[in-house]
């Protein structure tokens, strides 16, 4: 009877730690989502953009060299989802958040014989980076890239065979496939590159490449433009860059990181611990996850996305594929204690995750957006053809997303950087001297009947060539009858 016990417990106690684990994950997005969040940004656009049937260079006034979707891939999808099944923004929006955030929690279980393992590394770097589940949650298709990343750090980071299967070769091409078409950064990965080859990855950092090569000409295929899509992102990139702005003027993901101590502290303390644990440890300057979390680490003064989106990532894999070494030996495959430490890990997890500290979840439900169909509004939107100034980004998100079948167009969209040269020249004029309203004179000599203008504040702008009106979070202006 013994044995029998203790075979059903080998049997079941593993089962009993994954069905903890994909629980955990799936409740986590059920919490966040009954909340009824709904990130601010980009997911805001993305969801709207189905709606709006049309390309952006038909919503916002962008340079001539933007002709293709940055984000072809997941627009299609949400357009799929919305013309098949008939969901309106909120469903859109719910898979989105939902669906990103399964991505991250369960596709690296593949490559772990505990799963509890990525759990714990997840848990442990919330509690040195609170605001990590911030970004997980923002329902933006780098995180599909994130994902695969992650798994190819756990996939080929191990591997030292000569000889590989065909098999893997196929799916490493197809998830740069998935990840450059949902999102096109498709030069950012030579930085993955980087990392094998210096850990004498020699072998397997060219065949990644030649996966990616394959992959980033499939995905811009796909696009039915293939240059111009490879071609955009290097030029927005350098076009954000060329300007040389200091960093409080750049959106957060590009402002410079302050170094990550937290993060680096907890990575030594894991390292401490294995080594007092006398856990091998494979040297680090022969890991590729450790380059890729060093290089990402000193980029990251540059630019906090270098650490974001690519070095916390690996720090995750690192800390994952440790503590799934070290595990068994604190507890059996089939004992109690392991089931005992799987529901410890998860429920601080989901606790963490879902508490909504600082109204992180709820800060939405406060929101008042401007919509063309109020009709207190009437006539305050612009005509037909016209032009939407705004003073930032955040005014396309919210606007765009309640009236995506607007018959207008946005000055600013959701670069910046790819503003017309004369009103990118305005919009830093803006930014400098605080929302100077001196500093708006150059739109609103510009500005037509049919056009409008938003400016964020608690009170009327001082601008009194425009009437104005107090709409949601923000205020439009319209030419003075005197003044048409």
């Amino acid at each position: 009877m013994m044995n029998n016990g203790r075979a059903a417990s080998q049997r079941y106690i593993p089962l009993a730690c994954w069905v903890v684990v994909l629980l955990t994950a799936l409740l986590i997005c059920l919490k966040i989502v009954g909340y009824g969040f709904m990130p601010s940004g980009d997911a805001r656009r993305h969801v709207a953009k189905p709606f709006a049937n049309k390309p952006y260079s038909q919503i916002v006034i962008m340079r001539p060299e933007y002709v293709v979707d940055h984000s072809p891939g997941w627009e299609w999808l949400l357009g799929v989802l919305h013309r098949t099944f008939g969901w309106g923004e909120d469903g859109l929006m719910s898979f989105s958040i939902a669906s990103l955030i399964l991505w991250i929690f369960c596709l690296p279980l593949i490559w772990l014989r505990r799963p509890e393992a990525w759990l714990a590394a997840i848990l442990a770097q919330m509690i040195a980076i609170p605001e990590l589940m911030t970004r997980w949650v923002q329902a933006r298709p780098y995180l599909v890239t994130e994902g695969v990343f992650i798994a190819l750090l756990f996939s080929w980071s191990k591997d030292e065979t000569k000889n590989l299967p065909w098999r893997k070769l196929i799916l490493t091409s197809a998830g740069f496939v998935l990840a450059i078409w949902m999102h096109g950064i498709w030069y950012m990965w030579v930085l993955l590159f980087a990392a094998f080859f210096l850990a004498q990855r020699w072998r397997i950092g060219f065949r990644l490449i030649g996966c990616w090569m394959a992959g980033t000409v499939a995905a811009a295929l796909l696009t039915g433009k293939p240059f111009a899509f490879l071609y955009e992102a290097i030029f927005q990139a350098h076009t954000m860059y060329q300007e040389h702005l200091p960093g409080w003027m750049l959106v957060g993901e590009l402002q410079p990181s302050q170094g990550e101590f937290a993060t680096l502290t907890l990575l030594a303390l894991v390292y401490l611990w294995l080594k007092t644990q006398n856990k091998v440890v494979r040297p680090l300057f022969l890991q590729p996850v450790f380059w890729m979390i060093a290089i990402n680490w000193v980029l990251g003064f540059f630019a906090d996305r270098f650490w974001a989106d690519w070095g916390m990532p690996a720090a995750l894999v690192w800390m994952a594929t440790q503590l799934d070494d070290a595990l068994p030996a604190m507890a059996q495959d089939g004992s109690g204690k392991r089931l005992m430490l799987c529901g410890l890990i998860a429920l601080p997890l989901f606790l963490d995750a879902t508490n909504d500290a600082g109204q992180r979840y709820t800060f939405s439900l406060n929101e008042t957006f401007a919509r063309a169909d109020d009709p207190h509004l009437k006539g305050w939107f612009p005509e037909k053809d016209g032009v939407f100034y705004a003073d930032n980004m955040r005014f396309f998100f919210n606007t765009f997303y309640a009236n995506p079948q607007g018959d207008w167009r946005y000055n600013v969209g959701f670069e910046p950087a790819l503003m017309l040269p004369e009103d990118l020249q305005v919009y830093r004029a803006i930014q400098r001297s605080g929302h100077d309203p001196a500093a708006y004179e150059p739109w609103i000599k510009k500005m037509r009947p049919e056009d409008r203008l938003a400016v964020e504040g608690q009170y009327q702008p001082a601008l009194p060539q425009l009437e104005w009106i107090r709409a949601g979070d923000v205020w439009v202006g319209r030419l003075a009858k005197k003044s048409q």
